[in-house]
């Protein structure tokens, strides 16, 4: 358009479009005239004027009106002329610089140059703070500030002038640094009446969110802003993915519907927004003054200050001069025009008596600054479909936008496996000339048909958004070009390009049909660190403890469950699925999940809604969404970074698998069709390949191997026995594996994966082609949280060097009162164990849900408790001691339908016989190998299905849960009432009574509310569930198992690889223990 114009620049593209609108209003003006002229273009000047003049007042309003818009066009133009520095009288860019100290620093490092990198500046800024000895600043802070400061790559001329504006390059740095090294702080705004002594109770303006670091003066800034967003409509919807409470505040006011004027603000706020407040400390017993408000700064004062209506004061006390602004907020962090096109107002509003006050005027600058850099780099994080696809965060809040748009949530996963396809055959190099790729083509036959076959083809597994012409097109055209691949000698030219361009047109249209919910996001984006809230109490009701659970498994639901009955809590459960799922029961259901009424997949869910949910009086809520941070009040959620505050936390964010290849889905309803997927690609398989003897690989490649007689099922361990956590489990495993003609390798692993051509190699030289892989290997403990730069310094120590969570016996992370954890997460001391190892005799602690679902039994009482009045450490307080565990788990295998491994201690089998749990083994054998295989340990699995899955539905069923956990000799609850009478045959001396209900099979962590969105879903508590085996060791060395409790994982179909389905590193791969932890589906 204009040499020099950079239409990436914001300034430029706000001008830009402000033209336009100009332009097209003139357009409008000149059809109107005319039109009132009787539109005759072909008469004289003299003729027209006089045929105008005769229709008097409504001439002259629109000659006026095409007037200043004329003058409006002009101003713009001017404008753009500055912003692309066209005047040729301009000798220096810097002069563009209204400060003078900026002006200086661009001239020396940068000359004429009109933008420069982002790491360019801050080397710049670094070179200047050593150089200058800047006092108190750090030199290695240049790059995170650029980084917040300014979105993305580079940093033009004006955007630096707008950050180093109004303060020196020192000042501004100090204020900057001290914004960017503090922790995030969720700051209470109280009114106090003055008059009456006390906070106001009839006025909750609720929460925004600062840095610990702030001044009063930056938080009066912020005070009026967020009393402006206390206008906005909050959402009625009652899609239960939005969020179940109102957003109360927000540092950003970007939203379009945002109020910029007191008007729109409730009459109870505008004091707030008009700036007529003063701060009084500890509960009005000390005012601040205007001059004290730039002094006084971090949590010590955050934490004392409220707010006193100006009007309320006695004459002594009212400040002298006010708040002379009237409107609204226009400071650096408005969008206005006007923002852009003059000098920053962060102060206006200011009652600062000198006007001189640089340092505190560099303050609010650069909280503005940065939250305006913030929510521009969120947007551009979604910007369109495919920058959303990769990033993984993002990638998960579009699933939750798709979800309430009502839009297929498979459309969602095809646009991923497509764009993954893409990008793999970029990664591999075409040959010279463009000659025939082998590698690339093999590669795009197989994922290509994958898709087509799914999504494209007749009958597929999945639907999407576009016509059945488009749909059969695409899919004709892969068949015909696979067809041609197949060929001894296929043509040297384009057949890759060919499928590739296939999937174009369906590409295109499914993406346009998600553009609603893109659209979402990115308005949800662009108002990061919102503080949601839940509808906590009435007017004149008692407000109600919070308590927030990252997790909806067997900790996380055990606790919301509990807590959500009792009036006295509010419940927030953070979790980006709508579901709790039982996933001990799915190798029974891989091969026929059923439907959603019919079948065992009915019977292995329930929705989160059911589980906190306590009648039409209830107004606990569920956040869909990963934990991306803690601090000590407050959690965030999501990409957009949704601030929950808390009373008190629990963290129960279970494991993931070592290969990122499930993704959570948010509703149900899509997990049951991708179940039903993968039960059709095991039946369209010749060889299904089970990676992992342990207990998950056992179960898998049982249950498949009786589905289906004549398929080739394959079963790869490293170690040199099956389930070697159960020392003579052994020999009875592959008698049974025998029967159902599994194929099994012991002492080998595969060290070479090719998931394209679904191809795999093994150290002994063996190959095997499958339609079908599960990996089961070992999992870890979702802690990322605890790793982000926002969490709290003190909350992140709280992790070992495993990467589990240091708790104390009450299940508290050390040195906090109120922030529990639960589950797989914990570190060792809170888990019991199965026994020796059948190869190295070492025990190991086994991560099983029975055991999460006493953590949140001592974590639901220790909160009620405490609430009560029990004092810390307190005698009544639950707690876990694993050393008091003289039966050991037990545990329900499954062999198939017809049958299962159990592993029991013979006394435990007398009671659950009793409990009509009767493991169908007799007492000889128990006695002589502690476990056996009977078909009443298959039929007990179900039943153990239905009372886990029922016990997050029903109070009745709850408790007879609670009964059968609390009577685990593992907690301790000085409460609880004494054990009935021994059962015959007399138990060991350190036993008690009650009896810990069976495990099944347990190899799920609890659900996943982390940043990453391959992690896999909740587990489900089972009541009777199986213990998850530890990696086996190499044949040489074996090596300790891990402590993390592992999943079946039916997959997405859409691998968070660069390809179209995830290829795993084959050293990597090599390196990974194969005893099942967490079953990885590969298709």
């Amino acid at each position: 358009m204009v040499d020099g114009l950079n239409q990436e620049d914001k300034r430029t593209r706000v001008i830009l479009g402000n033209i336009q609108s100009c332009v097209a209003e003139l357009d409008l003006l000149l059809t109107h005239l005319l039109a009132m002229a009787d539109g005759v273009l072909g008469k004289s000047s003299v003729c027209l004027c006089i045929t105008l003049a005769s229709k008097g007042k409504d001439v002259k309003a629109a000659e006026k009106e095409l007037g200043d818009t004329e003058d409006e066009l002009r101003k713009h133009v001017e404008s753009l002329v500055q912003a692309t520095q066209l005047h040729k009288f301009s000798t220096r860019t810097a002069n563009k610089l209204k400060q003078a100290d900026a002006r200086r620093f661009w001239d020396e490092h940068f000359g004429d140059q009109r933008e420069v990198s982002v790491e360019t500046l801050a080397e710049a800024l670094r070179f200047e703070v050593n150089e200058r000895e800047y006092k108190g600043l750090d030199s290695e802070v240049a790059l995170p500030i650029c980084r917040q400061c300014f979105a993305g790559q580079t940093v033009t001329v004006l955007g630096f002038g707008e950050v180093f504006a109004t303060a020196s390059i020192s000042d501004t740095m100090a204020a900057l640094s001290k914004r960017v090294k503090a922790q995030s702080h969720m700051f209470a705004v109280k009114v106090f009446d003055y008059e009456e002594k006390k906070i106001d109770q009839t006025t909750e303006p609720g929460f925004f969110m600062c840095r610990a670091s702030d001044s009063l003066k930056v938080i009066r800034h912020l005070v009026m802003t967020h009393a402006l967003t206390l206008g906005e409509d909050e959402d009625d919807s009652d899609d239960e993915f939005t969020f179940n409470g109102g957003v109360v505040g927000t540092t950003g006011t970007n939203d379009k519907h945002s109020p910029r004027s007191l008007h729109d603000v409730p009459p109870e706020f505008r004091f707030m927004a008009s700036g007529e407040f003063s701060f009084f400390l500890d509960n009005g017993a000390v005012r601040v003054t205007r001059k004290q408000e730039k002094t006084l700064e971090g949590e010590e004062y955050l934490s004392r200050v409220v707010l006193v209506r100006n009007d309320d004061l006695p004459d002594s006390l009212r400040p002298k001069k006010k708040v002379q602004k009237s409107g609204g907020i226009a400071g650096p962090g408005s969008n206005d025009d006007t923002a852009w096109e003059t000098e920053s107002r962060a102060g206006e509003g200011s009652s600062m008596g000198d006007g001189k006050d640089t340092e505190a005027y560099a303050e609010d600058v650069a909280e503005a600054i940065m939250r305006r850099a913030s929510e521009e780099l969120a947007v551009s994080s979604c910007r369109d479909i495919v920058t959303a696809l990769r990033t993984p965060g993002i990638l998960q809040g579009l699933r939750v936008a798709v979800v309430r748009a009502r839009l297929p949530e498979e459309a969602l996963t095809f646009l991923v496996e497509v764009d993954q396809l893409r990008r793999a055959a970029g990664a591999i190099s075409p040959t010279a000339a463009g000659a025939l790729s082998l590698p690339r083509l093999r590669m795009v036959k197989a994922s290509a048909t994958n898709i087509a076959t799914r999504f494209l083809a007749a009958g597929a597994s999945y639907g999407l958004p576009v016509s059945d012409e488009v749909r059969a097109t695409a899919a004709n055209e892969i068949a015909e070009t696979a067809s041609l691949a197949e060929q001894e000698d296929p043509p040297p030219f384009g057949l890759d390009k060919r499928m590739l361009e296939a999937l174009v047109v369906p590409f295109l249209e499914t993406e346009k049909t998600l553009a609603p919910a893109l659209g979402s996001l990115r308005r949800k984006q662009a108002n990061q660190n919102k503080v949601v809230t839940g509808k906590n109490a009435t007017a004149g009701e008692k407000k109600k403890h919070r308590v927030v659970i990252l997790g909806g498994g067997d900790a996380g639901n055990t606790v919301a469950f509990d807590l959500a009955r009792d009036d006295r809590f509010h419940v927030t459960l953070v979790d980006p699925k709508n579901y709790f799922e039982d996933v001990t029961a799915q190798p029974m259901l891989l091969c026929n999940p059923g439907t959603a009424t019919e079948g065992r997949w009915c019977g292995t869910v329930c929705a989160y809604g059911t589980v906190i949910d306590a009648g039409s009086h209830s107004r606990n809520s569920h956040v869909p969404g990963f934990a991306m941070s803690v601090s000590k009040s407050f959690v965030e959620v999501g990409s957009e970074r949704a601030v929950v505050p808390y009373d008190s936390l629990v963290i129960t964010t279970g494991s993931s698998y070592s290969s990122n290849i499930k993704i959570e889905n948010p509703t149900a309803e899509f997990r049951l069709r991708q179940l039903q997927a993968e039960a059709a690609v095991i039946r369209c398989s010749d060889t299904i390949l089970v990676i992992g003897g342990g207990l998950v690989g056992v179960e898998c490649a049982s249950n498949i191997g009786e589905r289906y007689p004549g398929k080739r099922v394959v079963l790869v361990q490293s170690g040199s026995v099956l389930l070697p956590r159960v020392p003579k489990a052994h020999a009875k495993i592959m008698k049974r594996m025998e029967q159902l003609g599994v194929e099994v390798h012991l002492n080998e692993r595969v060290i070479a994966f090719d998931d394209m051509l679904r191809e795999y190699k093994t150290d002994k030289g063996n190959v095997f082609h499958a339609g079908k892989v599960y990996r089961c290997v070992g999992a870890t403990p979702n802690t990322g949280l605890f790793k982000d730069d926002r969490t709290d310094p003190a909350i992140a120590a709280q992790v070992d060097d495993k990467g589990f969570v240091k708790v104390t016996a009450y299940c508290q992370l050390n040195g906090f009162t109120n922030v529990y954890a639960g589950g797989d997460i914990l570190e060792d001391k809170m888990f019991g164990s199965s026994g020796a190892h059948a190869v190295d005799g070492n025990q190991y602690p086994e991560r099983i849900a029975s055991t999460a679902f006493i953590h949140g039994l001592i974590i639901a009482r220790n909160i009620k408790r405490k609430l009560d009045g029990e004092p810390e450490g307190g005698a009544n307080l639950c707690s876990f001691d694993k050393n008091n565990d003289p039966f050991g788990a037990a545990l329900e295998i499954s062999l198939g339908l017809e049958c299962g491994l159990g592993v029991v201690h013979p006394i435990l089998a007398d009671i659950y016989d009793s409990m009509n749990f009767s493991f169908g083994i007799s007492r000889e054998e128990l006695e002589r190998d502690k476990c056996g295989v009977s078909p009443e340990v298959a039929r007990n699995k179900e039943q153990v299905t239905a009372l886990v899955v029922g016990a997050f539905q029903n109070v009745e069923m709850n408790q007879i849960v609670q009964g059968m956990f609390g009577g685990d000799p593992k907690m301790k609850d000085p409460l609880a009432a004494p054990p009935g009478g021994a059962p015959e045959g007399g138990a060991p001396e350190a036993a008690p009574e009650a009896a810990p209900v069976p495990e099944a099979v347990a190899y799920e962590p609890e659900a996943v509310p982390e940043a990453v969105a391959e992690e896999p879903e909740a587990v489900p508590a089972a009541v009777a569930e199986m213990a998850v085996p530890e990696p086996e060791a190499v044949a040489e060395e074996p090596e300790p198992e891990p402590a993390a409790v592992a999943e079946v994982a039916v997959p997405e179909a859409v691998p968070e690889a660069p390809a179209a389905e995830p290829v795993p590193d084959p050293e990597a791969a090599a390196a990974e223990p194969e005893d099942a932890q967490a079953v990885q589906a590969v298709e």
